[in-house]
């Protein structure tokens, strides 16, 4: 096995002391109504690795991130891999090779454990670049994942590849709306959603969280997973009821002016401390201000 699972008890238990130290311990059970659009980025140029190995390894990081949101008793996710405007970079057939590599890891990792996979996007095109078509159909390994574990219960995983949001408002429609909306965005390196990768009519009710480290598999810690989850969990709870329908308790208005428009409110903490792995830093933002923790 290339990646080391964690375990539950050691999960938990860095679980309770991130919730302690983010002032949501007494809300913690609410990670199982927390849907987070994963945005995976910065696998060339968070390691040393080269080619197909740096997404090799940006898979391996998602494996353990599904874990771990296992454990701790998430139940919806979605993932981008890749949308159709990928398909025409210099570097597809590595990021195609990233992911035929996976496959047996995938694989694998399905068997051991309760998690549906679902793959979202365009499959009445071959995946496989130029060079490699009729070498293989990608597709039909997506098919056999999502066959093996339809009836899976503890995780549902939705992986968007050759996805847009052109093809999800038209022929993925309905396959969409029967999907959970997702109410966190988690976009790794750069502060924006690509128009192409919006989760089309799932996402009105979002909160923002800014990751500056990229998903690499080596990068991060399961101590560090643990703490992105739990800031992500914050973020929804900080949010939650403050879109499009919100109404304004008495005084309320007030404080938030005073905080928001007056002092300015800004939240920075460091909770690194007896980590291996290299600081990581998360943006999140509240009603009253951005919020800026390192971990």
């Amino acid at each position: 096995m290339m990646y080391e699972l964690p375990k539950k008890e050691e999960i938990l238990q860095i679980f309770d002391k991130a919730t302690k130290e983010l002032d949501i311990y007494e809300k913690k059970d609410c990670i199982k109504d927390l849907v987070m659009y994963e945005m995976t980025d910065g696998t060339r140029t968070s390691t040393d690795l080269e080619g197909w190995r740096s997404y090799f390894d940006g898979g391996l990081f998602i494996i353990r991130f599904i874990e771990i949101l296992r454990l701790l008793g998430g139940k919806n996710l979605y993932v981008n891999v890749i949308h159709e405007g990928h398909k025409f970079r210099s570097n597809y057939p590595e990021i195609y090779r990233g992911l035929l590599e996976l496959v047996p890891v995938y694989r694998e990792y399905t068997e051991k454990n309760n998690v549906k996979w679902k793959f979202v996007g365009d499959y009445t095109t071959e995946l496989e670049p130029g060079e490699l078509k009729g070498a293989h159909d990608f597709r039909k390994y997506l098919k056999d994942l999502e066959e093996k574990t339809k009836n899976n219960t503890d995780l549902a995983v939705f992986f968007m590849i050759n996805y847009s949001t052109k093809w999800a408002s038209e022929e993925g429609r309905t396959l969409l709306q029967s999907l959970p909306e997702a109410n966190v965005i988690i976009r790794h390196c750069k502060g924006y959603v690509n128009g192409d990768m919006w989760l089309y009519g799932k996402l009105d009710n979002n909160s923002f969280v800014y990751a500056q480290n990229g998903s690499s598999g080596m990068n991060w810690s399961d101590r560090q997973l643990v703490y992105l989850i739990s800031l992500s969990l914050r973020s929804m709870i900080l949010n939650e009821g403050t879109h499009l329908s919100k109404t304004y308790e008495d005084g309320e208005q007030d404080k938030i002016k005073k905080k928001r428009e007056i002092e300015l409110s800004f939240i920075h903490k460091s909770l690194y401390k007896n980590e291996k792995k290299f600081p990581k830093r998360v943006i999140i933002f509240s009603p009253l201000g951005p919020e800026v923790y390192e971990f």
